[in-house]
């Protein structure tokens, strides 16, 4: 009889904990033109950003090739500027992604 109340208190241990983490955002997105790539990547490093960090498609610099799209991004916070790179292959997966100059605050992680 002394195992059903530690039985519970682990699951609602575990169920507290799980109601704390946000599910990871799928690289997988919708197979498309490269404004779908476009839409795809700024939705990835806008859920990766911490709140507050705003995302700019350079679509000057944003381009196609035969297999992906490599598109790159702007980015920037109160205090400093970044910029990001998606590459997305042709079925909509995110399959590289990079964040340079832009120290991130959050997620328990930092990238310079």
């Amino acid at each position: 009889m002394k195992r059903i109340p530690y039985v519970i208190i682990f699951v609602l241990i575990g169920v507290l904990s799980a109601c704390n983490k946000k599910e990871p955002y799928s690289l997988q997105g919708k197979a498309g033109d490269i404004g779908d790539a476009m839409e795809h990547c700024r939705a990835f490093m806008r859920d990766t950003l911490p709140d507050g960090s705003y995302v700019y498609i350079d679509s000057a610099s944003s381009r196609e090739t035969p297999e992906h799209f490599d598109i790159f991004l702007d980015l920037q916070d109160k205090t400093q500027e970044g910029y990001g790179q998606c590459r997305v292959n042709k079925q909509g997966l995110i399959t590289y992604h990079v964040i340079r100059e832009f120290r991130q605050k959050a997620r328990s992680f930092s990238v310079d």
